[in-house]
């Protein structure tokens, strides 16, 4: 793989929809084409390059999970590895659903939100 060449998506004058400041609860994390990407929400639910953050609170979720992809998998290099709630994971629609902000998969992510909130806080 070429880790010299941007994502596809990034350039130098990207431009990002996150706050400096605020605090962002991780709800996955996704490594793909060599980047490392947060699974948040302000507003959209949406992957942001883990280089934007600061990371304040290192506690993970006891529900999450991971998993690996190979060079023969359909998402590879766009998914390397992904870590977070099952249908992050597992299901290969979800992410697909979540960004283009469909009823059902937001409802998963909220719920799962509210789940992991409640155990690490």
């Amino acid at each position: 793989m070429d880790y010299d060449r941007k994502p596809i998506g990034l350039s130098e004058i990207t431009e990002y929809g996150v706050v400096i400041g605020k605090n962002y609860f991780v709800m996955g994390i996704l490594l793909g084409e060599g980047v490392l990407r947060y699974l948040i929400d302000d507003g959209i639910i949406s992957v942001f390059p883990s280089q934007l953050f600061e990371v304040v609170d290192s506690k993970v979720p006891s529900n999450w999970y991971f998993r690996a992809f190979k060079k023969e998998d359909d998402f590879f290099p766009y998914r390397e590895a992904i870590w977070g709630y099952y249908e992050f994971c597992y299901d290969d629609g979800h992410y697909g659903r979540l960004l283009e902000m469909e009823t059902v998969a937001q409802k998963i992510y909220f719920q799962r939100k509210i789940e992991s909130e409640q155990e690490v806080v």
